[in-house]
């Protein structure tokens, strides 16, 4: 097999025979209940030779890589729709504002019950408010894991609305 610098570690590697390959596939696959054992028996091989090719294509450490990426992805999956309910919440929170403005613009001030009117603009406003702290705070917190990890899985600059255009 040709060597590949981008094969992952739990790709076929630079020497393993496809036999090797299939009973570190299986041993991939077991999670958190992976044994030596338990592949020998399921392939039918000898513990010996399972052991052997662990050792000779490191298994522990391939299979430590895969479930890091995993969990990698996991977590860049969770952060993306955390990231588009805010943006969602904040378009909610705007809607609510506009509607409570327009409300107010076409009442009479004779009509205008003022507490449920200051009740709905505050809750709006702390939406907003607290969707907007919530989408900084995970700025600032996929800043930490860049600094801590040395890789982004993407950049996001945040420009508040500042009314004009």
């Amino acid at each position: 097999m040709p060597k590949r610098n981008d094969t992952k570690p739990w790709e076929r590697q630079e020497g393993e025979s496809v036999k090797a390959f299939e009973a570190f596939t299986v041993y991939l696959e077991m999670g958190d209940e992976r044994s030596i054992r338990e592949v020998a028996q399921r392939l039918a091989k000898s513990r010996t030779l399972i052991g052997r090719w662990s050792v000779t294509y490191q298994w522990v450490e391939r299979v430590a890589a895969f479930d890091a990426d995993v969990q990698r992805k996991a977590h860049a999956k969770a952060v993306k729709k955390r990231r588009n309910m805010v943006d969602r919440h904040i378009s909610i929170a705007l809607k609510m504002q506009e509607k409570a403005l327009m409300a107010l613009e076409q009442m009479d001030p004779a009509d205008i019950d003022p507490k449920n009117l200051i009740a709905m603009l505050r809750e709006a406003t702390k939406l907003e408010q607290e969707m907007r702290t919530a989408a900084v705070d995970e700025r600032r917190a996929a800043i930490a894991d860049v600094e801590d990890t040395g890789e982004a899985d993407d950049v996001l600059i945040y420009l508040p609305e500042n009314g004009r255009d």
